[in-house]
């Protein structure tokens, strides 16, 4: 095979600047600029083809959890007998949650997928879009084992490879990305000989039928008042802690404690993430444990968020969702 399927999403990196210098996402347009500079990039791969598709064409602040189905739904035809492998563009803003989604569904689907970003547009100076993308190629046909990544150049200059499992999200007033365990790709052997990061015997992409978007994120605040989250129609809230494994619990409209009463009585599942029920410090968080609340350690925000998501399409609620978001995870640590 000589092949790989090149998915256009939007981002940054489909997008063009207009007579104001903002930008706008042209996925048609940017699917003939990133291949036909790729064809002058002088790489040894210059005749690989590319079987493409367009199925969403937005920027990425703007993505949704129906456009993650349309998504899924064309991930669904690919036929991975056809490819080396698969090719995503994706703006930076929500790449870490996309990634996350993709390392949990596509598990079986025995292709390496690469996500592509830019901090630029195709044809600016100085972007790294076109790095990007021909390494991804690059990695694929010199035999990138089955996994989700993306790839990236930071402002080092160093493009580096990330689990998609692993990947947070881009920092406020930063260009750049960073996982556990980043490689640079001139040690990518390292990468291609280890096992997965993320592991299942599920064909979850088989299995969902469409994504549940009823899943609340919370991140704790000083002052945060747990009276204005409405809890109607929620299936489930995930619910981030502070750096010690803590959240607030004392007062009452302030207080997780009471807000994990509330949602117990409602019915909605609450997550505490990261949690290590069997390890934690502070005598707040033995107070927040209790009142149904599932805690979780070992993921990224992002994994908890979306596998949350994954679970409640499977229509799984309480024990259920608790052992499907405390399996499968065969790393010590996200961070």
């Amino acid at each position: 095979m000589n092949k790989i399927f090149l998915i256009l999403t939007g981002g940054t990196i489909c997008s063009y600047e207009n007579a104001d210098g903002k930008r706008a996402t042209d996925a048609e347009s940017a699917k003939y600029k990133i291949i036909s500079e790729f064809r002058k990039s002088g790489s040894p791969f210059n005749g690989v083809e590319f079987d493409t598709a367009m199925p969403i064409d937005t920027l990425s602040e703007n993505m949704t959890v129906n456009k993650w189905n349309i998504l899924l739904d064309e991930l669904r035809k690919v036929e991975s007998d056809k490819y080396n492998g698969i090719i995503i563009l994706h703006g930076t803003d929500t790449l870490a949650y996309t990634a996350s989604l993709l390392s949990l569904v596509m598990s079986k689907k025995n292709l390496p997928v690469c996500l592509i970003s830019s901090h630029s547009p195709v044809d600016c100076e100085g972007t790294n879009a076109n790095i990007n993308f021909r390494t991804a190629v690059e990695m694929i046909m010199n035999g990138l084992k089955s996994n989700v990544y993306a790839v990236y150049e930071n402002s080092d200059g160093k493009t580096y490879l990330h689990y998609g499992s692993r990947l947070l999200q881009c920092g406020n007033y930063s260009n750049d990305f960073f996982s556990k365990d980043m490689i640079a790709v001139d040690s990518i052997e390292a990468v291609c000989t280890e096992s997965q990061a993320f592991e299942t015997d599920r064909n979850l992409l088989s299995e969902i039928k469409e994504l549940n978007s009823k899943v609340l994120l919370i991140n704790p605040y000083v002052g945060l008042d747990y009276n204005s989250v409405n809890l109607s129609g929620v299936s489930a809230v995930v619910h981030t802690t502070y750096h010690s494994q803590t959240v607030c619990v004392d007062g009452d409209t302030n207080s997780f404690t009471e807000f994990a009463k509330r949602c117990k009585k409602e019915g909605v599942s609450l997550i505490l993430t990261p949690c290590d029920k069997n390890s934690y410090s502070y005598v707040s968080t033995a107070s927040a444990l209790g009142n149904g609340v599932i805690p979780v350690s070992g993921m990224t925000d992002e994994m908890v968020y979306v596998k949350t998501v994954v679970g409640c399409s499977l229509s799984y609620k309480d024990d259920e969702l608790c052992q499907f978001l405390n399996t499968d995870i065969n790393f010590e640590s996200a961070y």
